[in-house]
């Protein structure tokens, strides 16, 4: 799945999206690959609004409210259960991804969808809480 992820220039992939069925995800915001296998959130605080994209929705991004923060915990590939603490873009890659698991798209959080490039700074701020 990394190596999938990787050839599509995606920041995260779950098995579902590559016709495996299993609770699984593989996220590399830059910092090396993480492996997750039944990854659950256990806390989320915080509320961040940002564009997101996905290699199911080729040529589409939108207008996503995600937590700033969170608090989940997955079994790595050594079998053993991890516990990782993510905020920004981490955070939000880890939310999209699982839910992916649970058969959500970000279209279907999305508070705004256009094609890729065309959605402005201006089009965040209308939807994020001063």
């Amino acid at each position: 799945m990394v190596e999938t992820m990787y050839e599509l220039e995606g920041v995260g992939l779950a098995a579902p999206q590559v016709g495996i069925l299993r609770r699984a995800v593989v996220i590399d915001i830059g910092d090396g690959p993480i492996k997750m296998v039944n990854p659950v959130i256990l806390e989320r605080d915080g509320k961040i609004v940002d564009v997101e994209g996905c290699l199911s929705v080729p040529g589409k991004s939108g207008i996503v409210e995600r937590p700033e923060t969170l608090k989940a915990e997955y079994t790595d590939e050594n079998s053993e259960r991890i516990q990782i603490e993510a905020e920004g873009f981490l955070a939000r890659a880890i939310c999209h991804e699982l839910d992916h698991l649970d058969g959500v798209l970000y279209t279907d959080l999305a508070l705004k969808i256009a094609d890729v490039g065309e959605i402005t700074e201006e089009d965040i701020e209308e939807f994020t809480e001063v």
